[in-house]
Formats: structure tokens, C-alpha cells, sequence
């Protein structure tokens, strides 16, 4: 007990410090992930919901073909094929220039480009639960469409949203720890690397799990008590 108190601990040879910092860029990572998921959410929901028929096309094919690919996949081709093309691209004018795409940048432009396909049918379904007496009543005030969703629409949708943006967001959560494949310090890859130096993996494994499983409950009371915050002075059915 005493060997796995200063394994895990914070002192010289201990790796508690590591996976400290491990988990807060997991967190980072999914944080960003999950806000860039959003906004592409919104995006491909107003596609699909008010765009020209071309636009809706491609807000269809956006989340067909990202919800039928594995997302380490994903994570693969924007890590690896991005930094080809970018490097592509800039070799056409400098030439022989290396660049290679930040692992950081990789795992939020990946994750948020999976989590906002599943954002877009989250959106699009809550908007269309609101009730529409609700827009009609904004039409009849002559509100402006931005004004009209972000007033009006917008508010009502998340109220909604909220129990499948909190599973949204564990989802998004668990999945940060797919990134250590492109060689990202987060906090599987540091129990990775410790788990290959101490030679006990599943010491460190059974950390990751514990850290991940303390994040989802926490994350889970969170977006619960916002359900209930949000959703005062409407009646449940």
C-alpha cells in the first residue's frame, strides 16, 4: 500500500503530478471540443432546418457520413491528413517548408467535427419542439429572424436540449481519451507512458478509469441541476 501511495503520489518518483496535469488537458481538450461541437451544432441545424436546398444537402451528408465513421478515424485523417495538406498547400508557395499540425489543434478541430454532427440532430430536433404558437407569436411583433431565434427560439430549444447536451457532453468527454493516439500528453497517454515505465498498467489504467468516472458523475450533477434551474416555472407532463 505503501509502494501505491508514492506511485500515485505527488513526490519525486511519484506520478500523481503528471496525471494531475494529464487530466486538465483532458478536460481542456474536451471543453473546446465540445463548444466547437455546439457551434457547429447550430450551424448544420439551421442547414438543415432554413438552408437553400444545396445547403441542406450538405448538412445531411455532414452528419450521415461523421456518424457512420469511427471517430478515431476522424482523428487520424484531420491529424495526419491535415498536416499533409497543409504542408501541401504552403509548399506550393515556400517550398520545402515542414509543417506539421499541433496535436492540441487536432484533437479539438476532430472532436468538435464529430460532436457537432451529433449537436446538428440534437438542435434541429429540439427546435422543432417548440411550440409553434410561440413563433407565430414573434412573427406577429415583426421581430427579425436572428432576433426572432436567439429571443425567442433559441432558449425554448435548449430547454429541451439540456438532458441530451448532458449526455452530449459525457460522450464527448469519454472520447478526448482517443487523442493520445497522436502522441497528445493527456491523461491517457501520461498513465500510457507510466504504465510501460513502472510496468504495471493496471495500477495506472484503473487511475484513468476512477478520474474519468469522477469527471462523468460531477458532470452529470452539473447538467442536472441546470435542468432544474432552466426548467423552473414550466410544468412537467
Amino acid at each position: 500500500m505503501e509502494d501505491l501511495a508514492a506511485l500515485l503520489g505527488f513526490g519525486e518518483k511519484g506520478w500523481g503530478g503528471q496525471l494531475l496535469a494529464g487530466t486538465v488537458v483532458t478536460v481542456e481538450i474536451a471543453v473546446a471540443s465540445y463548444v466547437v461541437g455546439l457551434l457547429l451544432g447550430l450551424l448544420g441545424a439551421w442547414a438543415k432546418l432554413a438552408g437553400p436546398r444545396p445547403v441542406r444537402a450538405l448538412g445531411n451528408a455532414y452528419t450521415t457520413i461523421v456518424r457512420g465513421v469511427p471517430d478515431i478515424l476522424i482523428i487520424l485523417f484531420v491529424y495526419y491528413g491535415g498536416t499533409s495538406g497543409l504542408r501541401a498547400l504552403i509548399g506550393l508557395v515556400v517550398p520545402g517548408v515542414e509543417v506539421e499540425i499541433d496535436a492540441f489543434v487536432a484533437a479539438v478541430a476532430s472532436l468538435g467535427f464529430v460532436a457537432g454532427a451529433y449537436a446538428t440532430e440534437l438542435f434541429r430536433g429540439s427546435i422543432l419542439a417548440v411550440p409553434p404558437g410561440q413563433i407565430e407569436a414573434a412573427k406577429s411583433l415583426a421581430l427579425r429572424p436572428a432576433v426572432m431565434f436567439f429571443k425567442v427560439v433559441l432558449p425554448q430549444a435548449i430547454r429541451f436540449a439540456l438532458p441530451a447536451l448532458g449526455n452530449l457532453w459525457v460522450v464527448v468527454l469519454k472520447d478526448s481519451a482517443l487523442i493520445s493516439v497522436v502522441g497528445m500528453r493527456d491523461l491517457l497517454g501520461i498513465a500510457a507512458t507510466a504504465a510501460a515505465t513502472t510496468r504495471q498498467p493496471f495500477t495506472f489504467y484503473a487511475v484513468v478509469a476512477l478520474i474519468f468516472l469522477a469527471l462523468t458523475i460531477v458532470s452529470v450533477g452539473l447538467f442536472q441541476l441546470a435542468e432544474r434551474v432552466y426548467g423552473r416555472g414550466y410544468r412537467r407532463s
